[in-house]
């Protein structure tokens, strides 16, 4: 009661206007409701679980960044009420705002024509060219000054002379979800905001180092199919932690020198279908779901968004236009199904590039660069969380050392490379890590052609159709095998199956 109460306050509506209200979603991080009134107003309320992270500052983050980006013309939903405190009448965190007219593109993602998809990639990154040319003074994530209790360091956004509300805003500690997960929100690190890149770079590896040393234990790889590599004995986690020392050593040297490539850069974190709203005529209505938005030198945001990517294809990464097979008709259905998926893979990953190139060039001209995706890549591996992973890092700062000329500050590519590794264990992590790509590769053309992602998260109509799948799949697989011991790894390392969720 407490929550329609809330909810119908906040529309400017009375309690007893309301005509239905019911839960229509359980998502990653929040449960959401919608209120239904008697004018057909529809109002949206989003309350995040108890185990959502980062409590307080994640409510109060999200709110601001829309608030923000609509101020620069980004279709976004209207906030009518929020808290970031449990002490409240609903008795938690809460955001309430406009219900966004349309429908999810993900119900249509699958069935468009090629022109559908083309005009709709256009779209999506035509809202990413305003996103790329909005300027900040540091790396972080947004909030409204008042938000901030006092004691919290913050950068304020100086007065726009188009959008002259902005001084209300601030950038403070970083809301991406790394930051807090499983329990890296009890560290004493430093979280931003931060003035250069440098700064957020050597934080990332601290971060990392700290919750190793305080938290990790050895244990199995969590992706089933890793555990051969290692020879299925528990990793040590002191092997990672000698690697994030080694990244630290490479940090302050390894920052672009062009100032725009340090650009503090905006962007959605989870760019899919699933959150991008349209309208029956194909127009973009809304894009929702802008919880863990941070804003990151532009050398670290520039990349395809997961969702459209194709990268470890040949005709994706040498940007050749997509065709299907000339023999499609005599293929197998399965097989059908999967060319047919890795044609549509194709096409994003095409139409993104190519809309790119012509629409917001900053960010094409930072994809193209490839010292840049050296950075980006060690980075990225650098941040990821432990998880019986020994080898990606170690692999990406050997990667780094063969490229180091071009990936040094100008005062260090004449210098010796920071770390060094004996031939012998250069090549064993490199012929492990080749492995690991190897099966990377081959579990995500499984995850593609049963539609699931790599959280395990399938969507609901296509559940049954995934499930049969799987479940062929594996069957094929058991038939193949040679060995009864062939067949027990395939059933005890097999990655679709049920599992305890730890975090």
């Amino acid at each position: 009661m407490a929550l329609c109460e809330a909810v119908a306050r906040s529309a400017g509506q009375s309690l007893d206007d309301i005509t239905l209200f019911t839960k229509i979603a359980e998502g990653g991080s929040y449960r959401i409701f919608q209120a239904t009134f008697k004018d057909d107003v529809k109002v949206i309320a989003r309350l995040p679980y108890p185990s959502t992270v980062p409590r307080t500052y994640g409510i109060a983050s999200e709110v601001a960044t829309m608030e923000y980006l609509r101020l620069h013309g980004v279709p976004v939903p209207r906030v009518f009420d929020w808290s970031s405190s449990t002490s409240n009448q609903v008795g938690s965190e809460y955001i309430i705002m406009e219900r966004v007219p349309g429908k999810e593109l993900e119900e249509t993602w699958y069935t468009m024509t090629l022109q559908e998809r083309r005009d709709m990639m256009e779209k999506i990154v035509d809202v990413e060219k305003i996103l790329f040319a909005i300027r900040f003074p540091a790396i972080g994530s947004l909030y409204l000054k008042e938000s901030l209790r006092d004691g919290i360091v913050k950068v304020d956004l100086p007065p726009d002379a188009t959008h002259r509300e902005t001084d209300r805003f601030c950038i403070g500690p970083s809301t991406e979800f790394l930051w807090w997960y499983s329990r890296r929100g009890e560290l004493a690190v430093d979280r931003g905001p931060w003035e250069n890149s440098e700064d957020l770079l050597k934080a990332v590896g601290q971060r990392e180092l700290m919750w190793l040393q305080k938290f990790g234990e050895k244990r199995f790889p969590n992706e089933p199919a890793y555990r051969e590599f290692y020879n299925h004995q528990k990793v040590d986690p002191k092997v990672q932690i000698a690697s994030l020392l080694d990244y630290l050593k490479l940090t302050p040297h390894a920052i672009p020198e062009r100032d725009e490539l340090n650009q503090p850069t905006i962007r959605h974190p989870d760019l899919s279908p699933t959150n991008i709203f349209i309208s029956k005529s194909g127009d973009i209505t809304g894009i929702i779901d802008w919880q863990h938005t941070t804003i990151l030198p532009l050398f670290l945001a520039a990349k395809i968004p997961k969702h459209f990517q194709n990268y470890g294809d040949d005709d994706s990464e040498n940007f050749q236009p997509p065709k299907l097979p000339e023999d499609l008709d005599s293929l197998a259905e399965i097989e059908k199904d999967r060319q047919a998926e890795l044609y549509r893979r194709r096409q994003l990953h095409y139409f993104y590039l190519g809309f790119t190139s012509r629409n917001n060039t900053a960010h094409f001209d930072a994809m193209g660069t490839y010292d840049l995706v050296v950075r980006n890549r060690l980075y990225d591996t650098a941040s990821r969380p432990w998880e019986g992973d020994n080898t990606s890092l170690k692999a990406e700062i050997i990667q780094a050392s063969t490229r180091w000329p071009g990936i040094a500050t100008s005062a260090m590519k004449t210098a010796e490379f920071p770390v060094k590794y004996s031939e012998a264990e250069v090549a064993e992590c490199l012929d492990v890590d080749a492995k690991q790509k190897k099966m990377d590769e081959q579990m995500q053309i499984l995850r593609d052609f049963f539609c699931v992602n790599i959280d395990g998260w399938v969507p609901t109509g296509l559940y049954d159709e995934a499930r049969e799948k799987e479940r062929c799949i594996k069957l094929q697989m058991l038939e193949d095998a040679e060995t009864e011991d062939e067949r027990r790894e395939i059933r005890e390392n097999w990655p679709f199956q049920d599992h305890e969720e730890l975090d």
